[in-house]
């Protein structure tokens, strides 16, 4: 697994750093956001198969994904929580408040909305986006594994016909 790593930390970087300029897309910025981490196990073993030229298994695809998803969801998660504390992010809640959105709700629903917002931009927010973009990626890390086959090569394809 050890030289799976780079490529795992690659994959996750990219589309974790991607993930967050993403989400930054009015409307339908959260939907690309959360298909990106299909991309991140796929990358991850585009990388692999691409650097040492292996055809990987299915289930190893699926662990790479994995890993790459958790990376990237990590990785966007702190970023995005660090840009938010810097001012380069709006503070959700902030937004909420300059768009008038909790003043038109009943004040229970109101400092509820609050809370949920401040406990998903947090710890509790990150373990969830672990969880959900380790899932996703592990089915892009599926279909890498099934799409970056690695045939044989030149010389052994020669042999072969040489033999017939």
């Amino acid at each position: 697994m050890q030289e799976k790593l780079p490529s795992i930390l690659l994959g996750g970087a990219v589309v974790g750093i991607a993930n967050v300029l993403i989400a930054q897309i009015p409307v339908v910025g959260g939907c690309l956001a959360c298909l990106l981490y299909i991309g991140a196990g796929m990358l991850a073993v585009w990388h692999y198969t691409n650097t040492y030229r292996v055809t990987l298994p299915g289930g190893q695809g699926a662990v790479m994904g994995l890993l790459a998803g958790i990376v990237a969801a990590l990785t966007s998660g702190v970023l995005s929580i660090l840009l938010i504390r810097i001012g380069v992010l709006p503070d959700p809640i902030a937004a909420m408040e300059a768009s008038g959105q909790l003043s038109q709700m009943p004040p229970e629903q109101a400092e509820m909305t609050v809370r949920v917002v401040r406990m998903l931009t947090g710890p509790l927010g990150l373990l969830i986006g672990a969880v959900i973009g380790g899932l996703i990626g592990l089915i892009g890390g599926v279909i890498g594994a099934a799409t970056f086959k690695k045939g044989p090569s030149e010389e052994d394809t020669s042999a072969s016909s040489e033999v017939i």
